[in-house]
């Protein structure tokens, strides 16, 4: 069941020009270092998600292997940082 804040993450596969196949996941700009936890907290910015390749294979199942072995640490990523 999704929560109302955390909305589902789009996941994508996606076949590169070099005929190998790329894993595109939406990143926290915080927990990539693109923004600063400190900025967040202070609310001087805001943190939000990116698209980035984190894994390339050789194929679609390779890629598709890598994501069932961590998913724990895509999820993370994915989740937005933010300040009670």
């Amino acid at each position: 069941m999704e929560s109302l804040k955390t909305p589902k993450l789009e996941i994508e596969v996606i076949e590169r020009a070099d005929y190998k196949w790329m894993l595109c996941v939406p990143a926290s700009s915080v927990r990539i270092g693109e923004t600063e936890r400190e900025h967040v907290k202070k609310k001087v910015c805001i943190d939000y998600l990116r698209h980035i390749p984190l894994f390339i294979g050789k194929s679609r199942w390779e890629c598709n292997k890598w994501l069932d072995a961590n998913k724990k640490i895509v999820l993370k990523l994915g989740t937005l940082y933010e300040v009670a």
